[in-house]
């Protein structure tokens, strides 16, 4: 695969990189993070004004009609520069699972809605017993003789949940806890009697709640595409979001890696610039090596995305997820720990990429999850070569 940016991709990455640089200053980020919420309407309406929350829609639905290269270019610049806006979680996802799951009258509906910024959409899928399995779903929701839907169950850890008006909520309408099939995905206004959020900010300042579902009704309209048949959509949508938030990490090892890089040049001890000491540029060395690491499985799974089959390119993008997350913690740790007492602190950048790691990799299946999931896949496909032999 080429993995040379076109004219039209390198516009869009200046672009970001300048917006942020100019318009994202730290310190004003850092404050927005201590007053809580971490949130700006104001910041959201200009994503969608350069048409970054449109980036990778269909153009018939407003879109620009990019993919996943374009989204993982995004998605670097938000990680380099520490934004709190959860552009992934409520930008990429919803749009996704709208794309992927809904029917051609809910995407003309939906799609526009997200694109302008005008509704800011979250998705309630997570649970704390799923542990990151797309297809564990408790929450259920029962057909009433009327049409309308109840909707019971708890979700857990909402990314966004709190500034949203609509939530897409993730519910089973049959089979048990687990089951592929039977999954359904639910348009629900946050504002619904039943639905009540407990609210939280995460470790990075960004907003969520997890949601507790007792009694919620909502119309027959409010169902996502075909009663049911929601996972493999789902599915999709999901690991598509894996691969933006992937990209938002390599940014993050990015920055830490420049800001490792001046501070060694500009502390000194012994009168010399402790960039000079052998073992500090061999502890570079390797975090270079692990960030570029992280780098060629973000490509590997632009890849999978772009020219694999749905159920392969799945596996590949758990694989993808459980490197760059590895990658991605020894560079932050290191570049704590060449930082001193200064890389912990709140008021510095490195740490605050390490808060941001911790974040990714409990969103969407821990990079262990993903791991599993992959090394298992490896397994079953070995003892069918040796079957087959």
């Amino acid at each position: 695969m080429n993995f040379d940016l076109t004219d039209d991709q390198r516009m869009l990455q200046e672009g970001a990189a300048r917006y942020f640089e100019k318009s994202y200053e730290f310190r004003e980020r850092l404050e927005r993070a201590r007053r809580g919420g971490g949130f700006s309407r104001a910041t959201w309406a200009e994503f969608a004004d350069m048409g970054w929350l449109a980036a990778a829609m269909p153009e018939e639905f407003g879109g620009l009609g990019f993919g996943p290269i374009e989204l993982a270019l995004l998605g670097e610049e938000l990680g380099r520069h520490l934004v709190l806006e959860p552009f992934t979680a409520c930008g990429v996802l919803p749009a996704a699972i709208v794309t992927h799951a809904g029917d051609a009258r809910q995407r003309e509906a939906v799609l526009p809605a997200i694109a302008s910024g005008e509704t800011l959409f979250a998705v309630a899928h997570s649970e704390p017993a799923a542990r990151g399995c797309v297809h564990y779903v408790e929450c259920r929701a029962q057909r009433l003789a009327d049409g309308r839907w109840r909707l019971d169950g708890r979700k857990s850890v909402v990314v966004g949940a709190t500034v949203a008006d609509q939530l897409l909520i993730v519910a089973r309408t049959a089979g048990d806890a687990g089951d592929s099939s039977g999954i359904s995905v639910f348009v629900v206004p946050r504002a619904t009697d039943g639905v009540a959020l407990e609210p939280c900010s995460l470790v990075d300042g960004t907003p969520a709640a997890d949601v507790r579902l007792e009694r919620a009704i909502v119309a027959p309209e409010a169902l996502l595409g075909t009663e049911g048949s929601a996972a493999p959509g789902l599915q999709r949508a999901i690991d598509e979001a894996i691969v933006v938030q992937c990209a938002e990490t390599v940014g993050s090892t990015v920055d830490v890696l420049a800001l490792c890089s001046e501070y060694l040049k500009t502390r000194k001890q012994f009168g010399v610039p402790i960039g000079s000491f052998q073992a500090l540029q061999h502890r570079m060395a390797d975090m270079a090596i692990e960030s570029t690491q992280a780098r060629a499985s973000l490509h590997r799974g632009l890849e999978a995305l772009t020219t694999d089959a749905a159920a392969s390119s799945s596996v590949i993008v758990s694989g993808v997820k459980a490197q760059v997350i590895k990658s991605a913690r020894f560079v932050t740790q290191q570049g704590i720990q060449l930082h001193g007492g200064y890389g912990i602190t709140e008021e510095y950048r490195v740490g605050h990429h390490w808060r941001r790691l911790l974040l990714a990799d409990a969103t969407l299946g821990s990079g262990a999850y993903h791991l599993t999931r992959y090394t298992e896949q490896l397994q079953r496909t070995v003892l069918s070569n040796r079957t087959a032999r």
